[in-house]
């Protein structure tokens, strides 16, 4: 009879030991389970921030940008600006640009304080390759409006019909900047003509020129006077 009791003794013992690893593979598989909902949790939070930041940098990165001087198609009898053209282009490493969700904008201030603005400025479809010489007003100036502008295409490959702004192209932005001699403004010299380029992505550019004091040439070269 004493021979038994530490048999029993040893069997309790080994049912409690079972007892406890269940219970430790237990908690062990919880813990995991936990660690894995936070380390998911973290790498998603993770991938949103670098999400987050992606998105703004690029809108606060131009995508756009001038390609070169703003010139401006002068009457050089009545002495007013008739048509201002602004080059852009993709700065590098841009995604292509649909200019026809390219907001513009249109600001002309004259010396004596009277101004014009508009905040829609692309009005008029044109794919026409711009060609800067003595036809120019005629090819694009006598269908726009006062401020009414268009895209007007030095393009790389002639044959693309599309309006999207891609690397390697150069477009002219071409607004009417007078109503002419019987209208009721005119961007005659001294006078600011301030343009807001929006484009889908990316930061806003801003391009702002003085209109110089002599206007006796029929192109001006804003950059320069």
């Amino acid at each position: 009879m004493q021979l038994n009791k530490p048999l029993k003794i040893r069997t309790k013992r080994g049912i409690v030991g079972i007892e406890a690893a269940i219970v430790l593979i237990a908690f062990v598989l919880v813990a995991s389970a936990l660690a894995f909902v936070t380390l998911n949790m973290g790498m998603f939070a993770t991938q949103k921030t670098k999400e987050v930041i992606a998105r703004a940098y690029e809108e606060s990165t131009r995508a756009i940008d001038i390609a070169g001087n703003v010139i401006a198609k002068v009457s050089t009898e009545d002495k007013y600006v008739e048509l201002v053209a602004i080059p852009i282009k993709l700065t590098a490493g841009a995604r292509p640009i649909d200019l026809n969700k390219t907001a513009v904008a249109i600001t002309i201030i004259n010396p004596d304080g009277n101004a014009v603005h508009t905040d829609n400025g692309y009005k008029y479809e044109s794919t026409v390759t711009f060609n800067m010489s003595p036809n120019f007003k005629d090819v694009v100036g006598n269908k726009l409006q006062l401020l009414n502008a268009t895209w007007l295409y030095a393009r790389t490959d002639e044959s693309s019909g599309d309006e999207l702004l891609e690397p390697g192209e150069i477009v002219l932005l071409v607004f009417n900047a007078s109503s002419g001699t019987a209208g009721e403004f005119n961007t005659t010299a001294y006078s600011r003509v301030i343009v807001e380029v929006k484009p889908p992505q990316g930061a806003t550019i801003t391009v702002e020129r003085t209109v110089p004091p002599k206007l006796d040439s029929a192109y001006v070269d804003l950059d320069i006077g």
